[in-house]
This record gives C-alpha cells, structure tokens and sequence, in this order.
C-alpha cells in the first residue's frame, strides 16, 4: 500500500498563516466528524439495521441478554470506526505529515490505530454493558446509578492510564540528563509534590509535538515530559513547564475536573432519561432497556455533549490559568513560563490567537497570546 504522503501540496511558508490552516482543518475535521456520526446514527436507526442486528442476536443467545448487549455493542462501536476510518487516516496520519508533525509511517501509525480501537472496543463494552443493566433493573433511577458509575469508571481510567495504556503507544524512562534531573526532583520535592516520579515521554519516535502532564492518582500519579521538550528547551523552560503540571497538584485540578465532570454527566444521563422513554416508544422500542434503541441512546448523549461543551471547555481554561499563575509565583518571574509558552505555540502549531468564538466554543486551554498576556501581568518581579 503506497504511502499517502508522497505528493504534498506546497505549505504557506509564513509559520502563524501556517498554524491557522492547520487549526482550521482539524476543526473542519471535527464539524466533519459529529455530522457523519449524526448521519451514521439516523441511517442505522431509520433503515432498521439496529433492530435487525439486535433481533438476530437475541435469536443466537435467547435470554442472555448480556450477551446481546456486548456483541451488539462490539458490532456497532467497530461498524462506526470502519465507516470513519477514511477520515482518521486523513485526520491523524495524512495531515500531520503533511504538516510536518508526524514521524510515524503509515504501518506505524496503523498499528497505534488498532491497539486505540481495540482499547475503544474494551471500554464501551463495559461502560455500555453497566448502563443497560441500570436500565434494565432500574428503570426511574438508572441516571444516578450511571452517574456513580460514571465517576467510579473515569477514576479507574485515570489511575490505570498511567501504567496500562499509555505505555502501549509510547516508552516511559527516568531523564537521562543528570542535572536536570537534580533540578527537576529540587523543585518537585520543594513544592511537596507526591509523585512516583517524573519520566520522560518518549514522543519524538512519532510526533515532533512538545508536550507535559500530570497523570494518574494516588500511587500512579506521575509528571511526564516529552522528549520533545527535554531536547529542545532550557533548563528554567523545563522548569516552568514542570511548575505549571505541579499548579494542577496543588489546586487539586484532577478532583475539580472529575467533579465538573461529573455533574455533567449527571444532567445529560438525566435528560436522556426524559426523552429517551419518549423516543423509544415513538420508534416502537419495549423499552429503553432494548439494546437496538441505542442510536437514540447515544444521539441524546451527543447533543446534550454539544451543548455543554463550551461550559466544560471555559471552566478547564480557567484551571489552565490557575495553574500559569501558580507556576509565575513560584518561579518569582514569568519570562521561562512565556517563553516555554512561545516554544510550544510554534513547536505544536498553535494558532496564537484563534477568533474568540473559536475558542470558546471548542478549546480547552487558553490560546498562547492570552496565556503570556496573562502571564505577564501576573508576573511579580519589578520592570
């Protein structure tokens, strides 16, 4: 199979014109992919191909109905991804080449996109598979068990991420540089941060992304650094980059986030409970509990995740800006923090300064012109 890449259209040499076109494609992409879902969806409800799949299953396992549940959710989750897969190609592998931000060939990339599907397999089977049986045996109350579900299932995922799934798709080892591995322990234990350890993220094997975070809980909680950014960046960069992953710690982000999440979830579970029992029924279901009602299902979940993504993407770019001020208070300056900052808007080709409405709709970190504005005034040391 010849690689996709090999005639590329010449690339705007101006980098800032350069990162606009890349941001707008990947929102194309985005608008691309809800639309095709939603047309996915209605074709699969409408022709009947729901039904029938979920009528032949029960013909296979009778009674079971976990059974039926589960392979009806394997069928139609890998289904999904074989009609999108054009899109993925074209989104993660075709694009990132030919921009310059790819380093994987087209088997490598392959590879990556099966173990993501296969893990996507795993998940929904699950998470599907515990929401139908609150529907199931509690058919009022199914959106608060969900709900309690919802956060149990996103805890376990976070804590295992770290030692599980991420090191399917990339390698995870202690900095090889000594000081700065000195510098970083100083200034972690300095802040009292409780951490197993701060790795390096082997990254540049596939993207020339630079890219940080803090991830797990508990006993997998872990600060990683790119190998992207250990390579390219200063001493003091790394550090502020490290400072603003510790603000995350210190303001206890990963509880706020999951608590915001939560409630979310909590209102969209209860809103597709009023218009699920209603939809079902209009479409002729035995109940909400049917597995073949899943397009309806998964439709209500969508929109209301539309609707309130803006309010989950301002309330994470306030925790982003908490956690820059953290970072400019204990490093005394902002100068390493917005230069690491400008580094990574180029490195990442990020639009500096998106249109507002941009922004607000679909972003969940400030841009980077906002972010080193904000950083500056923040900044404490004299002028």
């Amino acid at each position: 199979m010849a690689d996709p890449n090999t005639s590329e259209p010449a690339l705007n040499p101006n980098p800032e014109e350069r990162a606009r076109e890349y941001e707008l494609i990947h929102n194309r992409l985005f608008v691309v992919r809800i639309l095709l879902t939603v047309i996915i969806l209605s074709a699969y409800l409408f022709s009947g191909a729901s039904v029938y799949l979920a009528d032949g299953l029960r013909t296979r396992f009778g009674a079971i109905w976990p059974l039926v549940n589960a392979f009806y959710t394997l069928i139609t989750v890998f289904g999904f991804a074989a009609v999108m897969f054009p899109l993925s190609l074209y989104g993660e592998h075709v694009i990132e080449h030919r921009y310059g931000m790819s380093n994987q060939d087209l088997e490598g990339w392959f590879v990556d996109y099966l173990k993501s599907l296969a893990i996507e397999l795993g998940v929904a089977t699950v998470f599907f598979g515990v929401i139908y049986a609150f529907l199931r045996y509690a058919p009022n109350l199914w959106w608060i068990w969900a709900t309690a579900f919802y956060v149990l299932f996103v805890v376990v995922l976070a804590a295992v991420a770290p030692v599980v799934i991420m090191p399917l798709f990339h390698k995870f080892e202690p900095i090889e540089n000594p000081a700065l591995a000195d510098a970083v322990k100083s200034f972690v234990e300095k802040a009292g941060l409780r951490v197993v350890g701060v790795f390096q993220w082997g990254l540049e094997e596939k993207t020339n992304a630079g890219n940080a975070a803090l991830t797990g809980l508990g006993n997998t909680r872990r600060i990683i650094l790119g190998d992207t950014i250990i390579k390219d960046y200063s001493q003091d960069e790394i550090i502020a980059v490290l400072a603003h992953e510790i603000g995350h710690y210190k303001h206890r982000d990963m509880a706020r986030l999951i608590a915001a999440g939560s409630l979310l979830a909590a209102g969209g579970f209860y809103l597709a409970r009023l218009f699920l029992q209603r939809l079902v029924a209009m479409f002729g279901f035995a109940g909400p509990d049917d597995i073949g009602s899943f397009p309806i299902f998964v439709f209500c979940l969508l929109v209301f995740s539309l609707v309130t993504m803006p309010v989950s993407n301002a309330y994470s770019r306030r925790r982003e800006y908490a956690a820059d001020a953290y970072a400019v208070a204990s490093l005394g300056s902002s100068g390493a923090l917005v230069s690491a900052l400008e580094k990574l808007a180029a490195q990442n080709l990020a639009d500096r300064e998106p249109p507002a409405w941009i922004e607000f709709l679909l972003h969940s970190h400030p841009s980077i012109s906002r972010r080193v504005r904000r950083a500056r005034e923040m900044d404490p040391s004299p002028r």
